[in-house]
């Protein structure tokens, strides 16, 4: 079993106000040992752009979100837990997650993902 270790000094930003800019997801997030790396890359009324890096064997306990949401695997590899029913997820999967049903996550190796939530 894993301990979501998640802290304030976790979460980094991105300012992308007025900006044009080329990024690569691949890079634009580091890994840090036994931690959950979150990055906001857009924050809007709309919806979020957020980057995660997650060490091995780390994760994000049950949970569920008010909002549809689309998931992309930038490398590594994961086990996404949907309603008691799991799916393993690597490099270049994606997964569109409906709004209010229960999942969680844990990483089998060393893992970037994208998460693309739409609010409305």
């Amino acid at each position: 079993m894993f301990k979501e270790n998640i802290t304030d000094n976790t979460y980094q930003h991105l300012d992308i106000s007025g900006k044009n800019e080329v990024k690569n997801f691949k890079d634009g997030i580091k890994y840090q040992s036994d931690s959950t790396i979150i990055k906001m890359i857009l924050k809007k009324e709309e919806g979020n752009i957020v980057l995660f890096a997650f060490d091995k064997e780390q994760g994000l306990i049950e949970h569920s979100a008010s909002s549809d949401a689309f998931i992309f695997i930038i490398e590594g590899g994961i086990v996404f837990t949907i309603s008691g029913e799991n799916y393993k997820l690597i490099e270049g999967d994606t997964l569109t997650l409906p709004a209010n049903i229960p999942h969680s996550l844990f990483a089998l190796k060393p893992t970037k993902m994208l998460l693309i939530v739409i609010t409305r």
